[in-house]
């Protein structure tokens, strides 16, 4: 179920990461092993969610968990956490998977949808991140200290034509996301949605954000030409985000935060 890279020991709790892939995911997972934080990554790939560890554990000196997990399934999410939770506490969860399927980013016409497809995009965008959050809640509670994150996009905040699978799993997602930070906010837990609002690309060449100072209006194009380009997101910059969002004074945290290329003032 589980694969385990590590290079020292942390002094602090566990981050889980779940949803990664090559890019947000994986800058994600790095910042906190950056930070000091034990890693555990989740996805369906273990395979590839291995050599990330393998990687991320080299480069940050860490302690970094591959775990697979089925986020449409209810009882891979429970197996999953079990492998989670034996770590120690996890005092952070970032829940940044999505229900629409890479090969998938293009319009559907609403008739040809399968029931079966849109029940499991459903099932990932949101029933996922629900069994997830329902594992860590409790330890956070007890503690009375806690963040979880969950990753957005522009389908979150308005009905694309086309893509009703993910607008419906990711407006449920920012429901839930309002839903848990109002329940448990009072109680130390911080819950807070992030709306990716563009297009990630890889990160960029070089030391990953986590080690370089970020560089003021520092952009990355497609490499397209003219009104036509379109500035990819570095995922190391984003993930710089969610660690802000996670060390923000609880005297002022954050709800909802968009994100998005300074040159591309909204995607739809």
């Amino acid at each position: 179920m589980r694969n385990m890279a590590s290079s020292g020991a942390s002094a602090r709790g566990i981050a889980a990461v779940v949803g990664v892939g090559p890019k947000l995911g994986r800058s994600i997972a790095r910042k906190f092993a950056h930070e000091g934080y034990t890693v555990a990554i989740l996805a369906r790939d273990l395979g590839r969610l291995s050599r990330f560890a393998d990687e991320i554990a080299r480069e940050e000196k860490a302690q970094v968990f591959a775990i697979r997990i089925d986020c449409s399934d209810s009882k891979s999410v429970k197996e999953a956490f079990e492998g989670v939770l034996s770590l120690g506490f996890v005092e952070v969860l970032v829940y940044n998977a999505y229900g629409q399927p890479a090969m998938s980013w293009n319009p559907i016409n609403f008739t040809d949808i399968r029931i079966d497809s849109f029940e499991k995009s459903l099932a990932v965008s949101s029933v996922g991140a629900f069994h997830c959050a329902q594992q860590v809640l409790p330890g956070m509670v007890e503690r009375g200290k806690g963040t979880i994150l969950f990753t957005g996009c522009s389908a979150s905040l308005n009905g694309i034509a086309g893509f009703p699978e993910l607008c419906c799993g990711k407006f449920a997602l920012r429901a839930l996301s309002q839903c848990l930070a109002r329940e448990f906010q009072p109680l130390g837990v911080h819950v807070a949605h992030v709306v990716i609002d563009g297009v990630v690309g890889p990160p960029r060449p070089g030391p990953s954000t986590s080690q370089r100072p970020a560089l003021v209006g520092e952009q990355h194009s497609s490499g397209g030409t003219g009104d036509c380009a379109i500035s990819l997101m570095d995922p190391d910059a984003l993930a710089q985000t969610y660690w802000y969002l996670h060390i923000q004074d609880r005297a002022a945290w954050t709800q909802e935060i968009d994100l998005r290329p300074s040159n591309n003032p909204r995607i739809f």
